[in-house]
């Protein structure tokens, strides 16, 4: 088995407000979990996020700007990156985006305009026209933050039947159905969080469970999925942190452990990573661990290690797992990234 497993890292340009210049590339040693650093291996604006396709072999960014755009990369066998092009999203502030699992269309949820975004995947893994384009309406009672949609996130349940879209301006998670002869998203069931939670990010659990960060109340809001009709059922909501969690934390990120026992919440403004321990529907804080760094925009999953992106102070640290207790123990090094954005862990 290889010993080392390749990991990209997204960045905030300088022509969007921040210091990188691009996509990272870095190398994984599987056995102690350290980074090295490799090369830039694209220079494009603002690639906050990253997202793989099924075949190993492709990866899209997004262009996190006004004009929002999506990047498509072929990656070759040492991982290097080569452009196949770029499809404007047709809305703005791109901040996420998936590929279906079926490998044929790439799903973008755009913060700025509140959009979700639909690109067909040609068979050479270039990106087509775009085949839809919904508009999310509504409001939040945060006045400063949720004066419209803001779609945030955009995930395809594991069972590739039902597409979440999280939108922090309407505190909801929209379920779509996606046509794969079309391209076309019908609307589905609309699961609320609390108002002004702000939902940001989630994640898969065994079980159906589905795990979603509000960003504005420092939560952590439990759903079962009906794997029928992609209705989600709230089951609970927990701190994202041990400790009392000011107005001004913010999560960003949030991860699971291999065997869903155990969450990870980046905390931007307490700069921690809350560890929660998944007992069925419960969720439960245990721990808040520093991220080593200065506001936490994005955390992954690699295995028995956990990365953080510290966007502010520049650096990507590395975590090892408790298997047992589930806590993260920072490990030695840590990888000198300027305004690191998003981290993802290339296929085994």
């Amino acid at each position: 088995m290889d010993a080392t497993r390749l990991v990209y890292i997204g960045s905030f340009t300088k022509d969007a407000g921040g210091e990188g210049t691009g996509i990272s590339l870095a190398r994984q040693d599987t056995a102690t979990g350290e980074l090295t650093f490799l090369d830039i291996v694209a220079e494009t604006t603002s690639p906050a996020f990253l997202a793989w396709h099924p075949d190993g072999t492709h990866l899209y960014a997004v262009n996190e700007r006004g004009d929002a755009s999506v990047v498509a990369y072929a990656v070759d066998g040492k991982g290097g990156l080569r452009e196949l092009g770029v499809q404007p999203t047709g809305g703005n502030g791109a901040c996420h985006l998936v590929v279906h699992p079926s490998g044929r269309y790439l799903l973008t949820a755009n913060y700025g305009s509140g959009h979700l975004s639909v690109h067909p995947i040609r068979p050479d893994g270039s990106l087509g026209e775009r085949t839809d384009l919904i508009q999310h309406e509504g409001s939040g009672p945060n006045a400063k933050r949720q004066e419209g949609p803001h779609a945030h996130h955009v995930r395809v349940d594991p069972s590739g039947q039902h597409v979440l879209a999280v939108d922090l301006g309407l505190d909801a998670v929209l379920t779509y159905t996606l046509d794969l002869e079309t391209g076309t998203l019908a609307p589905g069931p609309v699961a609320e969080t609390a108002p002004g939670a702000g939902p940001r990010h989630l994640a898969f659990g065994p079980d159906g469970l589905v795990h979603v960060a509000g960003e504005l109340d420092s939560t952590v809001t439990t759903y079962s999925l009906d794997p029928t009709t992609g209705a989600l059922s709230r089951q609970g909501v927990a701190p994202s942190t041990l400790q009392p969690a000011p107005a001004d934390n913010y999560p960003s990120e949030i991860g699971i452990s291999d065997d869903g026992r155990f969450l990870y919440v980046a905390n931007r403004g307490l700069d921690v990573i809350g560890t929660l321990a998944v007992r069925g529907s419960e969720v439960e804080p245990i721990a808040d661990v520093p991220t080593g760094g200065a506001w936490p925009r994005h955390l992954a999953v690699v295995g028995g290690h956990l990365y953080v992106a510290n966007e502010r102070s520049h650096q990507v640290t590395h975590f090892v797992l408790d298997g047992g207790t589930g806590v993260p123990e920072q490990a030695g090094d840590t990888l000198e990234i300027p305004s690191p954005a998003c981290i993802l862990a290339a296929p085994r």
